[in-house]
């Protein structure tokens, strides 16, 4: 327990005295995890916010949203706010990345993407009637000034930072503003906003459950389901994509127009990867973390490969091209 903060021991040693710490791999953000061991038997996850905070956090609010529409979430359990960390249900080790990479020939990679698909949907529907009922009903949204930092994250981190690549031509900001302003315009759903396989635990009884919900809010209505599908973590196939994308659009309730939803589809995917290079030119170049670099060809592949088969899309790859982005 060398690495965990004097309060926040002290803090834990109050509730679950003579308990035992394992800290866990974090994720992109600043909080960091540790797996209790309660003297008495069984887990809890430790969610360190790093200092004291006072009333609830988006965490706590959140999963309350998630919980209201039946949505799958690990429990907060207990809240310390001096030492500042919330207790969460223990949901496991097995990411859906894990699962799929251990996955033999029987199906069950399919199966669990169907769930996964399936939880898509319930976000948008269940969730969305969930948060428009909620105290965070007006806000906070993936809007197009929030879109158009994305972008520009992209250019600084991932084309200049990562590549070391001259900033882009205003032709090339113009375009990806023009990207952002547009999946900005989409219909609006509750997004869990990081809907990806790292993010997606499978529990023993081979249900899901998600964690990382502290950026949930509304968004563009085909979201969530391209995080998935265009996941940066994943190899799949298009006919895998599309077979479960079809299943996506059989589950969203009323009558979409199937060939406009699929359109949003697309440009929000497109975004999402571009915004996904600038967190890995992030991660990598300015603070080290050589985990999220082999994710980096696979995205790129991805944005080389489907951006010239859209016309929506085609100048934009022509842009990026130019900006040495596809090398």
């Amino acid at each position: 327990m060398s690495d965990l903060r004097p309060e926040l021991e002290r803090g834990l040693e109050r509730i679950h005295a003579g308990f035992r710490l394992e800290s866990l791999t974090g994720d992109a953000s600043t909080r960091r995890f540790h797996r209790l061991y309660l003297p008495e038997g069984g887990t809890r996850i430790v969610m360190d916010y790093g200092a004291p905070f006072e009333g609830e956090t988006d965490d706590v609010r959140l999963a309350r949203i998630f919980e209201h529409a039946s949505l799958p979430v690990a429990r907060v359990l207990d809240v310390l706010e001096e030492p500042g960390c919330l207790l969460l249900e223990d949901l496991g080790d097995v990411t859906l990345e894990h699962a799929i990479g251990r996955a033999d020939g029987s199906g069950a990679a399919g199966a669990l993407y169907r769930k996964a698909v399936d939880l898509a949907a319930e976000i948008a529907i269940r969730g969305t009637r969930s948060l428009s009922e909620s105290s965070r009903a007006e806000g906070p949204a993936l809007d197009a000034e929030r879109f158009r930092f994305e972008m520009r994250f992209f250019t600084e981190h991932f084309v200049e930072g990562f590549l070391g690549a001259p900033a882009p031509a205003p032709a090339t900001v113009r375009r990806l503003e023009e990207l952002a302003d547009e999946v900005a315009s989409h219909p609006r759903v509750m997004c869990h906003r990081d809907f990806h396989s790292r993010n997606i635990m499978v529990r023993g009884d081979g249900s899901l459950a998600m964690v990382d919900i502290q950026d949930a809010r509304w968004g563009p209505d085909t979201y969530d389901v391209a995080s998935l599908l265009r996941d940066a973590y994943v190899d799949l196939d298009e006919s895998d994509v599309r077979e479960a994308f079809e299943r996506y659009m059989r589950l969203l309730s009323g009558s979409p127009d199937v060939d406009k939803l699929r359109d949003r589809f697309h440009l929000a995917a497109t975004q999402r990867m571009i915004k996904a290079l600038g967190t890995f030119g992030y991660q990598v170049a300015r603070l080290g973390r050589e985990r999220y670099r082999d994710a980096i060809p696979r995205t790129l592949e991805r944005l080389d490969r489907t951006l010239p088969a859209h016309a929506a899309t085609r100048p934009l790859h022509a842009a990026l091209t130019g900006a040495a982005v596809f090398g």
